[in-house]
């Protein structure tokens, strides 16, 4: 006889569903140094440029809490050790931070320490992890096998690539890794030295997400390779069955300026600068988010579709479809013309099969004199003259 599942506690249930109701962030709006020892460059792209949100589950966001839970905990045990000099806080006096490109690669430390038992003159890079039992395990079975100062690299390259970015763009030499399982009862530590060729690539890599202005090449051309299956951008990058989202950094129009900006007397630096080449002018992050009615996809991210032409004067970009179907992504929508014609905030909502098989489907919205597509409600939207002011999937 066939076990069946033991029910959930729906109290516990509803925890779940107020960690992920609570726990919603816009994206971050900077290429963090946490994440860019990821093996896949595209998947970094497409998270910094907000190609499409991820939605984080009630499982991995409690891990999240847990390591936040954890840094404040590992505090108090250093600083209980005599001697031991652990800053929280950089020179001026908020979190220890460092960033590149003008500001569009940034990272936050944990701190910085000096004191330790082992190198009590140096200062270290300090980090803090909480990890799974099994990772944790690992950990030190690497410290065994390839010594203390190898390790690092040998267990986790993210971890690694933080490591070496940070020391570099710090100058501190040494990084000091504690690391704790679940709840933060057992403890262990890894201290790594600086190493310049690995700094130097890091950093190279940066600057290739950064100032690419199309999706790097895939990881791998399987979709069920193990760091694609289960990727949030899957369905974009793998099945092409999903159009971006629409926002400045989709747009065709909207360049990174990476270079160090000279500050303004009177005026505070503005991190991770954007400027839109079609108006000309910079883009406040703001904007960013809200895009304006002048956005064209950048056609990668339009995956399902190829380029025929991109008609610069008028704004506009030609696509055709496997199945031979013409459309246009331009400023307006027109459902009667031919080919149809798709304003991004409406094409954001749009495959390839709705393109090549709802002709119905256009012919009647041809007759409302504004989009509703992706409109829940079903009603026709009004037009007010603010660009993308209805609802848009959070980025």
């Amino acid at each position: 006889m066939v076990k069946l599942p033991e029910p959930r506690d729906p109290t516990l249930e509803a925890v779940d569903k107020a960690i992920v109701q609570s726990n919603r962030q816009e994206a971050r709006s900077y290429l963090g140094v946490s994440a860019l020892g990821h093996d896949c460059e595209r998947r970094l792209w497409m998270i910094w440029r907000w190609v499409k949100s991820e939605i984080l589950d009630a499982t991995n966001l409690r891990r999240i809490m847990d390591g936040f839970a954890g840094e404040p905990m590992m505090v108090d045990r250093l600083k209980a050790v005599l001697g031991i000099n652990l800053s929280i806080d950089g020179p001026d006096g908020r979190q220890w931070s460092v960033s590149a490109f003008a500001g569009h690669l940034q990272g936050h430390l944990d701190g910085a320490i000096k004191g330790l038992l082992q190198a009590p003159q140096t200062w270290h890079v300090w980090e803090h992890k909480q990890v799974g039992d099994k990772g944790f395990r690992d950990l030190n079975r690497k410290k065994e096998k390839f010594g203390e100062k190898n390790a690092l690299a040998e267990w986790n390259h993210v971890y690694m690539t933080q490591a070496q970015v940070y020391m570099g763009l710090t100058g501190m030499k040494r990084h000091y890794m504690t690391v704790a399982s679940p709840g933060g009862r057992e403890i262990t530590s890894v201290r790594t030295d600086f190493e310049k060729p690995y700094f130097d690539m890091s950093i190279a890599k940066a600057k290739n997400i950064l100032e690419s202005s199309t999706p790097p090449p895939k990881i791998s051309s399987k979709p069920d390779y193990y760091q694609c299956r289960w990727c949030h951008l899957s369905t974009i990058c793998h099945d092409k069955t999903q159009t971006a989202a629409v926002n400045c950094r989709t747009c065709a129009h909207a360049t990174p300026v990476t270079k160090d900006v000279e500050p303004v007397p009177g005026r505070p630096i503005v991190k991770g600068p954007w400027r839109c080449d079609f108006h000309d002018k910079s883009i406040s992050l703001k904007r960013q988010r809200d895009g304006c009615p002048k956005h064209l996809f950048i056609p990668e991210l339009i995956p399902w579709a190829e380029v025929k032409a991109f008609d610069h004067p008028a704004n506009e970009i030609t696509y055709v479809t496997e199945n031979g179907t013409e459309f246009v992504n331009a400023e307006t929508n027109d459902w009667k013309a031919t080919p149809r014609r798709f304003a991004s905030k409406d094409l954001q909502h749009i495959d390839s099969v709705n393109i090549d098989k709802d002709t119905q489907y256009f012919e009647h919205l041809a007759e409302f004199d504004a989009s509703i597509i992706g409109n829940k409600k079903g009603n026709r939207s009004k037009d007010d003259g603010i660009p993308f002011d209805d609802p848009i999937p959070p980025v």
